[in-house]
C-alpha cells in the first residue's frame, strides 16, 4: 500500500504541472488531467486496469498500460523530432537575417 503514494505523488505533481500551462490548450489540459485521473485511479483499484484490458482483449492490465505506453510512445517520438527540425529550420533562417542585417566585418589586417 505504501509503495502506491510515490506514483499518485508525482500524479499529483504532473497534474499541478499541466494545470499551470498557460500556452497549451484548455482542452488538451482538460484531456492531459482526464488521464491523469484515471492514471490514479489505476494505481488506486489495479483490478480496474484488469476489468479494462479483458474488455479489450488484454490479459492483464499491466500489459495494458504496457501497450498503451509504446503506442504513445511511437506516435511521439517522430512528432517531436519533426518540431526540433522545423525550429531548426526557423532558428537558421533567423540567423541568416540577422546576419545579412547586422554584419560585422574583420578588422583589416593590412596594417601591421
Amino acid at each position: 500500500m505504501i509503495i502506491k503514494f510515490l506514483p499518485i505523488t508525482l500524479l499529483a505533481l504532473l497534474a499541478v504541472f499541466v494545470v499551470r500551462q498557460k500556452i497549451t490548450l484548455p482542452a488538451a489540459r482538460s484531456i492531459a488531467l482526464i488521464v491523469l485521473g484515471i492514471g490514479a485511479d489505476f494505481v488506486w483499484q489495479p483490478d480496474h486496469a484488469s476489468a479494462v484490458g479483458h474488455v479489450v482483449g488484454v490479459g492483464r492490465g499491466a500489459d495494458l498500460l504496457m501497450y498503451l505506453w509504446v503506442g504513445v510512445t511511437i506516435s511521439v517520438v517522430p512528432v517531436l523530432y519533426l518540431k526540433i527540425v522545423e525550429m531548426g529550420r526557423i532558428l537558421t533562417e533567423l540567423a541568416r537575417r540577422l546576419a545579412l542585417s547586422q554584419p560585422i566585418y574583420p578588422p583589416d589586417r593590412s596594417k601591421p
